[in-house]
């Protein structure tokens, strides 16, 4: 630490990392009063020009927030330029982010998301009146207060309107989940782009996941530039709202007074009417046969252009304020056996469910191995999983039919995917999201997790064991556990159901691994 800051700050203890820093609670000594103090930490492998224009960046989060003056905006009361770099004296704000809140409480009413909204709205119609873009809004950047406050802070990408989305070095800044697509495709941005990323984020609190949130940054930068947005199932009356504002062309896109009109209603828990005058929401997907207007043509067809923005991805360090939005890799150890079980083989059931030749979606009509395709991805498994496309068991002793299916679909946060029965082989393995049997699974109050009559279970209890089917038991490997931070907990080991390096591959097989924390072992259901 610098010994300008130690002069004169005493630190009580951290507060998080975001922004290029790590935040400090500190004690004023001079003033007596309880401040945030922002460290600059700069990643490895830079140049000495790149480094030289990130402390200018961090110089510019303080001067862009010190020009608005406003309650919902953190205020920046000193800048001190030590050895070690700049370090930005704020207002403390006790407080929880909206990230935070929502992982740990879970999805939030559209009433209260619109509520929040609108006081983020307002902080970002001061600031564009000062002639500022924040260029990073998104849920961790959104302060909770424990009095009711609701702040925006980390103006550390914030810069005057008309900059690019991108440094002159070529990285990439921001964070992906929440880029308007003009940013993604590295054109001009305008206050559009920021009301983008607060539908964005007003999603994310009322879903529990953002619109787009791929297994990497340039497969989110892919999917913003190429494909809508996944249709909202919580939003209810915040619904127009968000449709108004995810709309891929900036010029489509409703404007701050329309937003905030849209958003009051829904506060006030009023079926608001559809945002004005778009011709098709980009919420919901059009049609496959729909023709694409030429005004937004280039948004549907820019796959080109991201690979370009991809290749500075894959040269240089993305630049995120994320903390734990971002997804590490943790491939599975190779190679790894798992324990054998009577579970993995449905002969030995004689379950009704089993005995029946279901249709696993995307399986060729003749049962043979032709590849098929689902939503442009090929089937394909992963760390040895099925594909789906697996000849059915041949089981003639039975003509039962299956038990009803019942429950719902448990998707995962970092693909998109939902978990699904492979019946052919009684695994349980990960699947485009299509609303089949297979994917249903029902909780019951005996701590089960159930598809098709029969109890999911674990087939090991080392990392990367896989999840199999059978009758059930009551054993300890059946038991299972929903929290509300959405992890889906095998009992019998304590370990979190986890979809390997994050892939998007059909018939990919769910596993278990020890509870991390990242978005590809929380699941929606």
């Amino acid at each position: 630490m610098s010994d300008l800051i130690a002069e004169r700050y005493r630190l009580v203890g951290t507060l998080g990392e975001g922004g290029m820093g790590r935040v400090w609670q500190a004690r004023d000594e001079l003033l007596g009063r309880d401040v945030a103090l922002k460290e600059l930490i700069l990643p490895r492998g830079l140049s000495a020009a790149e480094v030289a224009e990130l402390r200018e960046r961090a110089i510019r989060e303080a001067r862009s927030a010190a020009r608005i003056n406003h309650p919902h905006v953190v205020r920046i009361f000193d800048v001190v330029h030590a050895q070690d770099g700049p370090w930005i004296v704020m207002e403390l704000v006790t407080s929880r982010s909206l990230y935070d809140m929502v992982r740990e409480d879970g999805p939030m009413r559209p009433e209260r998301v619109a509520r929040i909204g609108l006081d983020v709205l307002s902080a970002l119609r001061a600031a564009h009146r000062a002639g500022v873009l924040h260029r990073d809004v998104k849920p961790a950047n959104v302060l909770l207060g424990i009095d009711g406050r609701v702040v925006l802070t980390d103006f550390g990408l914030a810069t005057a309107s008309g900059d690019s989305a991108m440094t002159s070095t070529g990285i990439v800044l921001g964070s992906p989940s929440y880029l308007a697509p003009e940013r993604a495709l590295d054109e001009g941005i305008t206050p559009a782009a920021d009301l983008w990323s607060l539908g964005a984020t007003m999603y994310a609190a009322v879903e529990g996941r953002p619109p787009y949130d791929k297994s990497t940054p340039l497969a989110t930068l892919a999917a913003l530039a190429t494909q809508p947005p996944r249709p909202p199932e919580r939003a209810g009356v915040l619904g127009p709202a968000l449709d108004g504002l995810l709309r891929k062309n900036p010029a489509e896109r409703i404007g701050p007074d329309e937003a905030e009109r849209l958003l009051r209603e829904a506060a006030e828990g009023k079926p608001a009417p559809a945002a004005a005058s778009a011709p098709t929401s980009t919420v919901t997907p059009p049609a496959p046969t729909a023709k694409i207007r030429k005004g937004r043509a280039r948004y549907w067809a820019a796959a080109a252009a991201v690979l370009v923005i991809g290749a500075g991805i894959a040269a240089r360090p993305m630049l995120t304020t994320a903390r734990a939005e971002e997804v590490p890799d943790r491939s599975p150890i190779a190679g790894q056996q798992q324990s054998a079980s009577p579970s993995a083989r449905l002969e030995a059931t004689a379950s009704p469910a089993a005995a029946v030749n279901h249709t696993v979606p995307g399986a060729h009509p003749s049962g043979g191995n032709t590849p098929v395709t689902h939503g442009g991805r090929p089937s394909s498994a992963a760390a040895g999983g099925n594909t789906g496309n697996i000849a059915q068991p041949q089981l003639a002793t039975t003509t039962s039919p299956p038990p009803a299916a019942v429950g719902s679909p448990v998707s995962n946060f970092a693909t998109g995917d939902c978990l699904q029965l492979d019946a052919g082989s009684g695994r349980i393995v990960l699947w485009t999201c299509n609303g089949s049997d297979v994917q249903k699974f029902d909780f019951p109050a005996d701590k089960t997790m159930r598809v098709r009559g029969l109890c999911v279970e674990l087939l090991g209890t080392d990392d990367g064991a896989r999840l199999g089917t059978s009758g059930c038991t009551g054993a300890a490997a059946q038991q299972w556990n929903y929290n509300t931070s959405y992890d889906l907990v095998n009992l019998m080991v304590t370990k979190c159901t986890d979809v390997p390096d994050t892939s998007s591959a059909d018939g990919t097989p769910a596993q278990v691994w020890e509870c991390a924390g990242t978005s590809n072992q929380k699941w929606h259901r």
